[in-house]
């Protein structure tokens, strides 16, 4: 008696098989593309509110303890200071606050107004605010792709952030 072989099972992927797993990962890389942009957007939401908040906790450091701290500016950056006993600034590296951070791609410093008592208003070209016991009244503007964002100190060490609405082109 003869037997009858059983069928062989062909190995590998048929072409449809092969489609839907590409059409998958298709899908899979659009979403995460759009998540990506999406989380760029949120980068100078997170990045000014970081500066809000590390700002206000600036002010309250240097009111607690007594001694000066100095926030400096460049156009994507900026570090944290101290004032020495003998007068020079000094980086200030204290993680994770105080550490010197870079912007986001779109984003940037433009002015930086501090107000001074009555009513006058100047423009710093060093681009630094000192907190000492008393917190200083400023305005920082910083511009982003889409729109303007003015973070506004005042004497008390709060700051608030005043989004000032499309950038001119």
């Amino acid at each position: 008696m003869i037997r009858a072989r059983p069928p062989r099972h062909a190995h590998g992927f048929s072409l449809i098989e092969l489609m839907v797993v590409l059409a998958i990962i298709g899908i899979v890389s659009g979403g995460a593309s759009l998540a990506i942009d999406g989380f760029r957007a949120n980068d100078v939401d997170m990045a000014s509110e970081r500066l809000r908040r590390t700002l206000e906790a600036c002010a309250d450091r240097a009111a607690v303890r007594g001694h000066p701290i100095a926030i400096e500016f460049s156009d994507d950056a900026y570090r944290f200071t101290r004032l020495d006993p003998d007068g020079r600034w000094r980086a200030l590296e204290e993680p994770p606050l105080f550490m010197p951070r870079v912007l986001p791609d779109q984003m940037q410093i433009v002015n930086l107004r501090r107000h001074l008592r009555g009513s006058q208003q100047h423009a710093q070209r060093d681009l630094r605010i000192e907190f000492g016991t008393r917190a200083p009244s400023f305005e920082l503007t910083m511009r982003t792709r889409k729109d303007t964002i003015r973070l506004r100190g005042d004497p008390n060490g709060r700051v608030s952030r005043i989004d000032g609405g499309a950038t001119p082109p």
